[in-house]
């Protein structure tokens, strides 16, 4: 297979990789941002190789090869403002305007004197080796992943692929390094070209990982509140338990239940009593120390594990709960009860423990509201003012 064909090959997939994402882009949501940016760049790659090959049969070879260097760093310049654009990093908005516009008069001034040609060359790979360097250090920063690892060594590759021709051609001038050698012109193409389709392959790849980072987000979360969602606290709960009973530690749960939740959504609304939701669980998690799991278990109750903590800690944290009233003066004044219950060597289940922790919650309620249960009595009976102990 020669030359010409290997190009036009690689040049054609990247056209297809660009067409797919900018097809794909229309159905992302809107805060996976970068998409666009990302389509354009291998399309960008296709029209280098058609420069590269065919445009040279029209047009002398120092305008064919500058058209090329041109594309070719606009598409170094798309790949790396639409990892920026993904990633949120900031970056000026007329980077790319300015970067074409001057790259391409500087291509156009390197044809005016003799030995144009290796300073053309040479300019084009040093900005391609600042360009991808910049991108591979943007996706290398990132929260490491397998994707991103995989994305960061693609380009990488490309980037010490450019730097050893540039070395070389800095070398040995007269030939470039490996235009005297057909296998080696092959190995550079391969190389070079297959970057163009890999690295759209690696922006799926890391658009999928984003979407699924989504989506269990929403599984987990609480979309009200932030609150760990019900199925994923007993998730994180059953993890939980299986560990404090391996390493032989207490743990504990606290159930809350917002007072007369129904009256403050009859007279101020459900709007206000979502804000209310939300104040409560936020000034709640504000009082609790890592680590711990807060899931939001029906309407306005919670559930709160504390692993590693006994009952007498725990009945602390629910006094400090209960007695930390909002700051919030635009919401309706509202108060909480709350049932305690520590793991104990004869409970089989995380739901038997809810089931005593809901006993105590039931009697709060009871006997007033606005007040702790305890359904173990702790070791220590100092109690702050507030909670009651019963066994």
């Amino acid at each position: 297979m020669d030359l010409p064909t290997v190009i036009t090959y690689s040049g054609l997939m990247a056209c297809i990789m660009g067409l797919i994402l900018l097809f794909l882009a229309r159905s992302y949501p809107a805060y996976i941002k970068g998409v666009r940016t990302w389509a354009v760049a291998p399309l960008l790659a296709s029209l280098a190789v058609f420069c590269r090959v065919w445009l040279r049969q029209l047009v002398p070879d120092a305008v064919a090869i500058g058209s090329q260097n041109v594309c070719l760093i606009a598409t170094a310049g798309f790949f790396l403002a639409g990892t920026c654009e993904f990633f949120e990093v900031p970056i000026h908005r007329r980077f790319l305007p300015l970067l074409i516009i001057g790259s391409a008069l500087a291509t156009w001034m390197f044809t005016g004197y003799e030995g144009a040609e290796i300073h053309r060359r040479l300019f084009a790979r040093t900005l391609l080796i600042g360009l991808y360097g910049r991108m591979a250090w943007v996706i290398y920063s990132q929260p490491p992943s397998w994707v991103k690892r995989l994305a960061s060594g693609v380009v990488t590759f490309l980037v010490g692929l450019i730097l050893t021709r540039a070395l070389i051609g800095y070398v040995l001038p007269g030939t470039d390094g490996v235009d005297s050698h057909e296998i080696f012109q092959l190995i550079y193409a391969v190389g070079f070209s297959s970057t163009d389709v890999l690295i759209p392959i690696c922006a799926l790849l890391m658009i999928t990982e984003r979407l699924r980072l989504v989506l269990e987000q929403v599984a987990m979360q609480d979309s009200l509140t932030g609150a760990l969602t019900r199925r994923a606290w007993f998730d994180f709960g059953e993890a939980a338990m299986t560990g404090c009973r391996r390493r032989d530690t207490p743990l504990s749960l606290l159930m809350l239940d917002l007072d007369h939740f129904k009256d403050i959504n009859d007279k101020h609304g459900h709007w206000v009593g979502d804000q209310v939701l939300r104040d409560f669980v936020s000034r709640t998690q504000a009082s609790l120390r890592q680590p711990f799991y807060m899931g939001r278990y029906g309407g306005e109750e919670f559930a709160v594990l504390l692993p590693d903590t006994p009952i007498d800690e725990a009945a602390k944290v629910a006094e400090r709960i209960r007695s930390h009233r909002s700051a919030d003066t635009t919401l309706p004044d509202y108060s909480v009860s709350i049932g305690v219950a520590t793991l104990q060597a004869d409970t089989t289940s995380l739901q038997a423990l809810i089931q005593r922790a809901d006993q105590s919650l039931y009697r709060a309620k009871q006997q007033g509201r606005d007040r702790v249960e305890l359904a173990e009595a702790p070791a220590k009976t100092a109690l702050a003012p507030g909670v009651l102990m019963s066994c």
